[in-house]
């Protein structure tokens, strides 16, 4: 037993300061297997079921060994947990102070340039309310250390349009040439990040950081010992993300106000410059329109763009004002200093449209590449993005740019016993170490899953109907206290409709912002929360105030997701079974966290119910019940004695 292990035994330092301590043997198991890691310099994937303790398996034996490190999570809520709550935990365990920092990506802080040049200009401008709210920030600005955003929440965090014209902006930054390069927040926020001994980032800011690295030209965050990859399961996707070219309706407008601000300020005598930007404005919002003309919210292979015409239409006018736009910017750019960095900015754009835009439309020209050109739009935005379908290499070859030990930790990460899954998502090699731990709860007492046999199949007609109908009488026995899940927007909107008339607490998902919804589930008595995708994990609602989580159907992903649609035709193209390698891990996944959101502490006790007959008689169900913990599978009559007699 090494100095570090003993720290989790009865009697070590976590039982001499945690007043609730409990020895976990699988808690033990994975600390080992991390102090191995981290002591050979080696890379480990760990699965540590949940309530096993994660943060501290890692951060003990990393911190004790006096090992500097980056914790990387997907959420804010988790870096905010490591931050304020584990981390003075750890520094009483080990006797010693721990050098530490929560690290944003830029647009997290304020740029005091962007800052000094909107609030010279708004004092002639603006209105008195938006003075006002600008002089608030110009007085924080006088007092804060950090610079950070979220210190203004309360006075202009819904401003959001003010806040995208403040904050520090990779496109925008003037680097060494800007006047207040001496006093840059994101720069002061990094000079600390390397002083250290523990660096919480999130999965976008590392990827962001790892693109830059990749290039060889710049980077954002230190060399360390150690990085540890918390919530891995996110990893892949923003992986892909990051690894993506991307051009969107945000950066044009913004690209057409900063260039329509300088020509004012600086030259102001070249009409036609101004027709041009008020044309590529108007184009922006036309090939908008013309997206949601055909559906308000959409995600499509660009291929598919040709299909809609107006759309096509409309997006070969935007190319062109962009192009008569770019030519009457060149002209200008050599009169003023500042708008020959927004043309600067202004080609790289153009590049890349050019990548993103500029493809073959045929699919066997596209299949003979590793990427896919996806357009997606929404209310209020439209984006372009050209994503790598699998990643290759390029993850572990820069993995090794950063720190001896990688560690990816996460409560989903296996599909029953196996990691070939994840391994495969960022191109890990099969010698990497793994370890799945299971949850120390005692899911055979704690909890049941039912599988309702007598539902139509999913998709059909009267499938919504008859699971609500299937839920009711749970609900009812249940006393509300309940997550209703689903897998697409329509299918919840449907049973919401169905159920208005119920004497439950209803509460919608889009009704109240989410925050808000959990707060009033956990208030209010009877509460049935319907929710999508969101909801099916990073909730935590402990205790009997959620005892049931009802599942509309097996969770795959659609199959008109142009991302998995490329990905499973690069299977087929390896003679694999596509089905099996995209879309069944995918879903196996999501049911475990699905799952996970009932048992969250060894005194919880719930209910699982998943409206969906393929679980039993299909021959993968047998795969995604034996991905989910293991809670034991009950039929009506003994799912209803378990609420009796349990709940």
């Amino acid at each position: 037993m090494t100095d570090v292990t003993k720290l989790f035994q009865q009697g070590g330092g976590l039982s001499d300061t945690l007043s609730h301590f409990e020895l976990r043997d699988g808690q033990v198991k994975l600390v080992e297997a991390i102090d191995e890691a981290i002591t050979h310099s080696d890379y480990l994937i760990a699965e540590a079921g949940t309530g096993i303790g994660k943060t501290f398996a890692y951060l003990l034996p990393t911190l004790a060994r006096h090992k500097q490190v980056f914790v990387s999570t997907a959420t804010k809520h988790l870096q905010e947990q490591i931050f304020f709550k584990d981390l003075p935990i750890i520094e009483k365990v080990l006797g010693r102070s721990v050098r530490a920092c929560l690290l944003k990506g830029r647009s997290n802080y304020i740029c005091k340039y962007r800052f000094k040049e909107l609030y010279t200009s708004a004092q002639l401008l603006s209105s008195k309310r938006h003075i006002r709210k600008l002089n608030q920030i110009n007085d924080w600005l006088t007092k804060t250390r950090t610079g950070d955003l979220s210190e203004i929440a309360e006075f202009a965090g819904d401003d959001i349009g003010l806040l995208n014209r403040i904050c520090s902006n990779v496109d925008r930054c003037q680097s060494k040439h800007c006047g207040c390069v001496d006093d840059c927040f994101v720069q002061k926020a990094r000079e600390k990040a390397k002083k250290s001994d523990v660096v919480i980032v999130n999965h976008a800011l590392l990827m962001a950081d790892i693109v830059l690295k990749e290039t060889g030209f710049a980077e954002i965050l230190p060399d360390v010992d150690v990085v540890v990859i918390d919530e891995a399961h996110h990893l892949p996707k923003i992986a892909t993300q990051a690894f993506a070219e991307q051009i969107g309706s945000g950066q044009l407008k913004e690209l057409i106000r900063d260039a329509l601000h300088l020509y004012r300020r600086d030259i102001g005598d070249d009409p036609p410059f101004e027709v041009a930007a008020d044309n590529l404005s108007a184009a922006v919002s036309d090939f908008l329109d013309a997206l949601q003309s055909y559906q308000l919210e959409g995600q499509i292979h660009l291929r598919g763009l040709r299909q809609i015409e107006p759309a096509y239409q409309a997006f070969k006018g935007l190319m062109q004002t962009f192009k008569i736009f770019l030519d009457g910017l060149e002209a200008l750019s050599v009169r003023s200093s500042d708008l020959e960095q927004v043309y600067e900015r202004a080609k790289l754009i153009a590049a890349r449209i050019r990548t993103v835009f500029v493809v073959k439309f045929s699919d066997d020209e596209e299949s003979k590449n590793d990427s896919v050109a996806v357009l997606d739009w929404r209310r209020d935005y439209f984006s372009a993005s050209r994503l790598p379908i699998y990643l290759g290499r390029r993850f572990l070859d820069i993995m090794s740019l950063y720190a001896d030990s990688w560690l990816f930790v996460s409560a989903t990460l296996a599909i029953g016993d196996s990691f070939d899954f994840f391994k495969q998502s960022l191109g890990l090699t099969e010698d990497i170490g793994t370890l799945r731990v299971d949850s120390p709860f005692d899911y055979q007492k704690q909890a049941v899953i039912h599988i309702a046999e007598q539902l139509p199949t999913p998709g059909h007609p009267s499938f919504v109907e008859r699971f609500v109908d299937m839920s009711l009488p749970i609900l009812e026995k249940t006393q509300g206290r309940a997550f209703i899940l689903f897998t697409s927007y329509r299918n919840l909107y449907e049973a919401a409709e169905l159920m208005q008339d119920s004497d439950f607490n209803l509460l919608v998902q889009g009704d109240l912002p989410k925050a808000q919804l959990i707060d009033e589930f956990i208030r209010q008595d009877n509460s049935v929360l319907l929710g999508t995708v969101s909801f099916w994990e990073g909730v935590d609602v402990v205790g009997e105030n959620l005892s049931c989580v009802i599942i509309d159907k097996i969770p795959f992903p659609s199959p008109a997701d142009p991302i998995i649609a490329e990905q499973a035709r690069y299977w087929e193209r390896q003679g694999e079974n596509a089905f099996a390698a995209c879309y069944i891990p995918r879903a196996a996944t999501l049911l475990k966290q699905g799952t996970g959101r009932l048992i969250r502490s060894a005194a919880d006790k719930g209910i699982l119910v998943i409206g969906d007959h393929r679980m039993y008689s299909k021959s993968y169900g047998r795969q995604l019940i034996a991905a989910m913990p293991p809670a034991r599978l009950v039929n009506r009559k003994e799912l209803f004695e378990f609420i009796d007699n349990t709940l």
